[in-house]
Parts: structure tokens; C-alpha cells; sequence
């Protein structure tokens, strides 16, 4: 009862953001329905041209396409496994030590086992709903392509469920074994070596499983040899394969490879769930204990001359005035303080390095493979770039709480102070996003103008996306957060996610006409492509961006000081 009534708080103090309703309020919440319905629905579309694209080709034989479709859905979810597990990790640790809602919740009458479950099922959701909105269209997409049959689709979604839910337990129950031996605040060198190893076990399964043999076989029998051949160690093992097995061959109605898979997922979830509630009830206690008592003390060991020194240089280079620096500063001293923000900047860059790898090794004597490569980069990276400023630039005011009305007697003016919290997401995202981009389409032998034009894009994106997302931030900050996470869900930030989402769209059109150009040129059929009205129209439009969040955003904060 106590797990019920827990649910039902937060439920209600969740619909009273929204309450008194209001025509204001009303239009919003009908345009963010809108647009959460478009992006659905473009994933959707997307996912069911590329299944069906491949399902109708007539010349190679429908059980080789079969296996190409599964063994493809089978590496995008293990993708998803890997990060669904260290997300849930990361948001484990604010949820179940970190937050200060605990302190509020435990001295009232709910039983420890209760609320222990209830905020591990929080930390859950917000590590896994957005993976789970880009799965579900996945799987509607490719169940799509087959007639009508509700038993196949009601075992998709069903083992897309239980899918979701075994890299979560099993993250937020890493989360709470180390905390039993490691402090809570310093969690994050705990997860610095565990994702060194497990980007090397990453890097070895990809190797191992060898997808670049699917690029050129010379006959639809080598074809299919090389598809079975194409085995991660021990891959039967894997849920994302079950999964996979589960909406294959449901599609293709083959019933006697579905029970089982969905019979293993079902076991793997019980067992999961079952290790968390161990876990919880043997170390989270102490856990939590320990967190509170480093909070408490302060750290004896003074910061290194090579750290400071290294700030400094970094700070010198900054395009920034004085005033803007000193805040600058002061960010980045609280950024490297925060485990919790560690941890998120730690999985994104071990995600890199494992594409990159990946990237390295892939074949690059197909020029349509090439192409399509660095076209998908570039799409993909918006969507990841958009994501990583809507969690640091989207907080970048809320988080400050009661700090922000401290700052504002400071002798800083509103501009400086934006100028300092747009730079400082800004800049890293940029570079982030160009040594990405620079990295894949060195290895896949793209050079000249058509790598420069990439790398303009990456950064023009990242530049709006930073400014678009502390515009939005502004807009109604939420001062009182105790985890930036649960801001970034907030009616504005969801908005926000759709609105960038949006934008990359848009940028990702305007890219396909040279894009496709370049194809044509390097198979001799066309002159070279022109990039110079795509890159007009993407820096004209995205500069026009910019501007305006910037100034919104100062206006905003302005009128938020008068009152």
C-alpha cells in the first residue's frame, strides 16, 4: 500500500504543475501532444522504409532477408542494452542517494521497503523512456509490414517491456552494490573503471561478430553463411537477440521461436528484478548511510597547481569577458565536483570511442557505403548532441536554485551571465561533436570540401541546439529541483526535445541534395557537388536561431529579475 500511495503522491504533484488548467496551459499541452505525435510518427515512418526497403527486394531470397533483419535489429538493441544498463546506473545514484527529496521522505511513516522500490522504479523511467520511445515505432514499424495479427503484436510490445527491464534493474542494482563500498559522491571512479572494461569487452564483441561481411558476398548462399557466421560469444545468451526473436519471427508467425524467447526474457526480468530487491534490502541502507556522512565532510586535499593551471589555460582561451570568465570559472569547479555529472560525460564518450572503433574497421571500398555512413553520422549526432544540451544547457539556470537570486547582486549583467552558461555547453559540445565527425569520415576516406562541409554542419548544429536549449531553460526555470533529470522532463523541456528534434530534421534535408551529389560525383556521374547553398541556408537559419534564443533568453531572465 505504502508503494501505491507513493505513486499516487508523485502522480499528483506531477498533474498539479499543470493545475490550475488555463488557456495558456491548455495550448501548450495540445502543442506538445502535436508535436510528440509528429515525432513518433516520423521514427516511425523512418524505421518502416528501411525495413521495407530491404524485405522487398525479389532477388535474394526471403530467408537470407529474414536473417538480415534480425541480425541487424539484434546490434542496434545491444547498443541499447549497454546504455539503457549505465544510464540506469547514473540515474540510480541521484535517485537513490543524492536527492534531497529523501531526507523529506524517510522520517515519514512508509516502510523503507516501499519507498526503496518505488524510487528505484523512478530512477527506471527516466533512464529508460526515451530508449523506449525510439524501440516502440521500431518494432510497430517492422510488424507493419506483415498482415494484421494482434497475438504478434501484443508479443512484441510485451517483450520489448521485459527487455526494458533487465538492463535497468541490473543498472540500478550495480549502482547500489558499489555504493555499499564506495562513497556515493565518489562513485564515479567506481564507474570510470568499469566502463574502461566494458568499452573493452564492447570492442572486442564487435570485432568478433565481423558485420562488415555483409557488405559485398558474392552469391546469396555466401550471403547467408556469412549471416550465421556473424555470432557474438555466447549471443543466444543476449536479451537483445531474444527480443529481436521475438518480433521476427512473431511477424513471420513462426510461434515455436517466439514462446521460447519470450519464456527467456520473462525469467531473465524475474531474475533481475529479484538481484535488485537483494541488493536493495542488504546494502542500500548503509549505502545512503555513507553518502550522508561524506556529505557532511569536507575534503582535506587542496586542488593540484597541474589542475589549476590547466583551468586557467582553458579559461584564458575563452571568447569571454572578465565577468563571463569568473562564471565560467565557477562552473566548471562545481561540474567536476558532481559525480553525477561525471558519469552521464563518461558513458557519451565511451559511446564514441566505441563507434569510432567500429567505424575504423568497416570497409570502405563500397562508395554507397561510404556515403551513407557519414550521412547517418551526421543525423545521428544531432539527435545525441541535442539530448546532451537539453540535460547541462537546458538546467543550466534551474540548477542553480537559490544560488541564481545570490549571483544576481553580483555586480554581473544578465548578458554576461547567459554569454557565460551559453559557452560553457556550447563549446564542448562543439568539439565533441567535430572530432566525431572528423574521426568517422577520416577513417571511411572522405576528404575535401565534403568533410569540411560536415564538420561546419556538426558545429553550426551544436551551436543553436546549446543556444536553443538554455532559451527554452529560461522560459519557466525550475529552481527547485532536486535532480536536474526531473527538470529536463518537465512540460518546457519535453518541448524542447521535440522542437530540436525538429531542427536536426530540417538540417538533415538540407544536407541530402549535396549529400547526394557527392554520391553521384564519385561514380562518375555528375560534377562535384556545390555545398555552398546548402551551408548558406543551414548557417543563415541556424544563426537567425541563435540570435533569437539568446535575446528571448535575456529578456526573459530580465522581467524574471523585475518581478
Amino acid at each position: 500500500m505504502h508503494f501505491i500511495h507513493l505513486t499516487w503522491v508523485r502522480a499528483r504533484c506531477t498533474l498539479n504543475r499543470f493545475w490550475p488548467p488555463s488557456a495558456l496551459r491548455g495550448g501548450l499541452g495540445a502543442l506538445f501532444l502535436l508535436m510528440g505525435a509528429a515525432f513518433l510518427a516520423g521514427d516511425f515512418a523512418f524505421f518502416r522504409r528501411i525495413f521495407g526497403n530491404l524485405l522487398s527486394n525479389e532477388e535474394i531470397p526471403r530467408i537470407l532477408l529474414v536473417a538480415v533483419a534480425s541480425k541487424l535489429m539484434s546490434l542496434v538493441l545491444l547498443t541499447t542494452l549497454t546504455l539503457l544498463l549505465f544510464s540506469a546506473a547514473v540515474s540510480a545514484l541521484s535517485y537513490l542517494y543524492l536527492d534531497e527529496d529523501l531526507a523529506l521522505l524517510l522520517p515519514l511513516p512508509v516502510g523503507r521497503w516501499s519507498l526503496r522500490l518505488h524510487r528505484s522504479l523512478e530512477a527506471g523511467v527516466n533512464a529508460g523512456y526515451m530508449v523506449a520511445l525510439l524501440l516502440v515505432p521500431v518494432v510497430a514499424a517492422y510488424l507493419s509490414l506483415f498482415p494484421a495479427d494482434p497475438l504478434a503484436l501484443a508479443a512484441g510490445f510485451a517483450g520489448l517491456l521485459l527487455y526494458l527491464a533487465i538492463p535497468t534493474s541490473l543498472g540500478v542494482g550495480l549502482t547500489v552494490l558499489l555504493a555499499r563500498f564506495f562513497p556515493a559522491r565518489r562513485l564515479h571512479q567506481a564507474l570510470t573503471i568499469l566502463l574502461v572494461v566494458m568499452v573493452c569487452l564492447l570492442v572486442v564483441l564487435f570485432r568478433l561478430a565481423r558485420p562488415e561481411n555483409l557488405l559485398n558476398p558474392a552469391s546469396s548462399l555466401q550471403a547467408l553463411t556469412v549471416i550465421r557466421s556473424i555470432r557474438l560469444p555466447r549471443e543466444t545468451l543476449l536479451p537483445s537477440t531474444w527480443l529481436a526473436d521475438v518480433v521476427v519471427r512473431g511477424a513471420e508467425r513462426q510461434w515455436g521461436g517466439v514462446w521460447p524467447a519470450l519464456l527467456r526474457l520473462a525469467l531473465a526480468t524475474l531474475a533481475a528484478v529479484g538481484l535488485l530487491a537483494l541488493l536493495l534490502r542488504a546494502f542500500h541502507w548503509r549505502g545512503y548511510g555513507r553518502a550522508q556522512e561524506q556529505a557532511g565532510m569536507l575534503s582535506r586535499r587542496g586542488r593540484s597547481r597541474l589542475g589549476g593551471g590547466l583551468l586557467a589555460l582553458a579559461l584564458a582561451a575563452a571568447p569571454a569577458g572578465r565577468k563571463s570568465r569568473a562564471l565560467l570559472r565557477r562552473d566548471l569547479l562545481l561540474f567536476f565536483r558532481d559525480p553525477t555529472q561525471w558519469g552521464q560525460v563518461i558513458i557519451l564518450g565511451a559511446l564514441v570511442v566505441i563507434y569510432l572503433f567500429n567505424v575504423r574497421f568497416m570497409p570502405t571500398d563500397l562508395e554507397v557505403f561510404k556515403v551513407a555512413v557519414s550521412f547517418w553520422n551526421l543525423a545521428t549526432l544531432g539527435l545525441i548532441v541535442a539530448s546532451v544540451a537539453g540535460r547541462f544547457a537546458f538546467t543550466a539556470v534551474g540548477s542553480e536554485g537559490k544560488a541564481y537570486f545570490v549571483s544576481r547582486v553580483l555586480p554581473i549583467d544578465i548578458w554576461s551571465y547567459l554569454w557565460a552558461k551559453f559557452l560553457f555547453t556550447a563549446i564542448p559540445l562543439s568539439a565533441l561533436a567535430a572530432i566525431t565527425l572528423y574521426g568517422s569520415n577520416h577513417f571511411l576516406g572522405i576528404r575535401g570540401e565534403a568533410l569540411g562541409y560536415t564538420l561546419f554542419l556538426a558545429v553550426a548544429q551544436s551551436v543553436t541546439l546549446a543556444a536553443l536549449a538554455l532559451f527554452m531553460g529560461t522560459l519557466d526555470p525550475v529552481f527547485d529541483a532536486r535532480n536536474p533529470a526531473k527538470a529536463v522532463m518537465s512540460a518546457w523541456g519535453l518541448t524542447y526535445m521535440f522542437v530540436s528534434l525538429a531542427y536536426v530534421g530540417l538540417v538533415t534535408v538540407l544536407s541530402a541534395r549535396p549529400v547526394f551529389h557527392y554520391y553521384q560525383h564519385l561514380l562518375g556521374r555528375g560534377p562535384a557537388a556545390d555545398y555552398w547553398p546548402s551551408a548558406l541556408q543551414v548557417g543563415a537559419f541556424s544563426f537567425a536561431i541563435l540570435v533569437i534564443s539568446f535575446l528571448t533568453a535575456g529578456l526573459r531572465l530580465q522581467k524574471l529579475e523585475g518581478t
